[in-house]
């Protein structure tokens, strides 16, 4: 029987720096609520991210994770799912970082069907950079 999780489990000791009023906090509460119900073992997860604000996802995650270079989360999480089927593994990512230079990359992820969960952060403009359009615009 594997072990009962709360959503502190799943919540670490990181800093979270987002801007205030941030809609990635909401994001992130409802992810670490999640977790606990799907009863999968807390070593079994794997949160991938690219680079942008939602990108820093896994450190606020308390599993195993990879920050990975601009737009290549699902060329990351596609090696690790294909080398460990066994795991359960998320993608962080925002719409900058996956249809822009990350799309081709997000395409072919999706084409292969490895069975990844991609949590897209549509804010609509790229965040960290302060106001550039997105992919999304």
């Amino acid at each position: 029987m594997p072990p009962v999780y709360t959503k502190k489990d799943f919540q670490t000791d990181q800093e979270v720096r987002w801007c205030p009023g941030c809609g990635d906090y909401a994001i992130l509460s409802a992810v670490q609520s999640v977790f606990p119900e799907l009863g999968i073992p807390r070593e079994k997860f794997v949160v991938v991210s690219g680079i942008g604000c939602s990108s820093r996802f896994p450190y606020y995650m308390n599993t195993f994770g990879f920050h990975t270079i601009h737009g290549r989360a699902p060329a990351v999480a596609t090696g690790l799912k294909v080398s460990r089927p066994d795991l359960d593994v998320w993608i962080a990512t925002g719409d900058g970082d996956a249809l822009s230079i990350g799309g081709n990359h997000t395409i072919h992820m999706l084409r292969r069907n490895v069975g990844l969960k991609v949590l897209l952060f549509n804010n609509r403009i790229y965040g960290l950079t302060k106001g550039q359009y997105s992919p999304t615009s």
